[in-house]
């Protein structure tokens, strides 16, 4: 990376379509008036104070991964809320969680295995806002926490939020490498964004889904566990 000018992988984070782990490609945040009706009032500088905050425990099968929230996501303080990103939608139609559920069933997800986080917790317009120490510093402290929750799959929810990570290119699907210093699967997903342009419907989305299911129910029964129930009766 050293001599690189670090490739921007966001977009402005005060478009309602913005969510961390969108992975679009952008050009440098670009300072706007906020519609003052937009965030209930508040100014940006309030909102940036926001937090969105993590659903995390020890040994969960999947832990979805974004860059750091954007103005909209922590003003909501849900992860994947608005309306037009898929990810809600695929998460219920693979399986991987016995009923419909929305953005703010985020924190139930816990009791299917599934939890939520970002690399950098700082809330920004876009992921290049962030400075390239603050994102060294950050991912060592989420390998960190990785290594003591021990996730069976970190799923990075969008392919440049892997890119901006590693610092390279990567392809959609299960890395070679596992996370650095754990036992922890690492799969790369599309953006859920329903603006993503390589996968722009749900239904191009929906299979790196069931691919993510049965990465997770192999890794379940070679531990010899059964996998978290996925069908209501």
């Amino acid at each position: 990376m050293a001599g690189r000018k670090r490739k921007s992988y966001s977009k402005d984070a005060t478009d309602p379509d913005f969510t961390e782990g969108e992975g679009s490609t952008s050009k440098k945040s670009k300072p706007k008036t906020l519609d003052p009706k937009k965030f209930g009032g508040m100014s940006e500088e309030e909102v940036m104070k926001l937090t969105l905050p993590d659903h995390l425990k020890p040994n969960l099968d999947i832990i979805f991964i974004g860059i750091n929230p954007g103005l909209y996501s922590a003003y909501i303080g849900h992860h994947y809320s608005n309306a037009n990103n898929h990810f809600w939608p695929c998460l219920f139609e693979c399986g991987l969680v016995p009923k419909k559920m929305t953005y703010q069933d985020d924190a139930e997800c816990l009791n299917y295995g599934i939890g939520f986080t970002n690399i950098v917790p700082r809330t920004t317009r876009g992921s290049d806002d962030l400075s390239r120490k603050e994102m060294k510093e950050w991912s060592e402290i989420m390998l960190q926490r990785m290594a003591e929750l021990k996730p069976l799959v970190l799923c990075f929810n969008g392919k440049g939020i892997y890119e901006i990570y590693k610092g390279k290119k990567c392809s959609i699907g299960i890395q070679e490498e596992r996370l650095s210093g754990t036992d922890t699967v690492v799969y790369v997903m599309p953006s859920t964004s329903g603006r993503a342009a390589t996968y722009p419907s749900r239904q191009d989305k929906l299979k790196f889904f069931h691919e993510l299911k049965a990465l997770r129910d192999r890794l379940l029964l070679q531990k010899g566990q059964r996998s978290q129930p996925t069908s209501c009766t």
